[in-house]
């Protein structure tokens, strides 16, 4: 096989092509299953990076929320045990005093 018979279309004419037609038709076949399912198998594994990071994401926050769950729980305890001793949390806002010296 010369290549001036493949440019001028000669190949097509041959018997040995005639006779492998379904073999590149399979072939042909085969490569675009293969592109599709890598296109596909890409395309999950994107999916599961994203959710993989949202999951870290989540754990997180809900260590977060744990921890702050957790405080507040512990100063309940303690108000409930300081209570009966007659010590309570003032439920006034912090006032601030500002000293003012004659220099000022």
């Amino acid at each position: 096989m010369k290549f001036s018979e493949i440019i001028k279309g000669d190949v097509l004419l041959k018997s040995w092509f005639s006779r492998n037609v379904l073999l590149f038709l399979l072939i042909s076949v085969l490569w675009i299953l293969f592109i599709a399912n890598r296109y596909n198998i890409e395309g999950k594994v994107r999916a599961i990076k994203q959710t993989t990071k949202e999951i870290k994401e989540l754990e997180m926050k809900r260590t977060s929320i744990k921890t702050q769950y957790q405080k507040s729980s512990m100063m309940i305890e303690l108000e409930k045990n300081l209570s009966s001793v007659g010590v309570g949390v003032s439920r006034e806002p912090i006032k601030k005093v500002i000293l003012i010296t004659e220099n000022e």
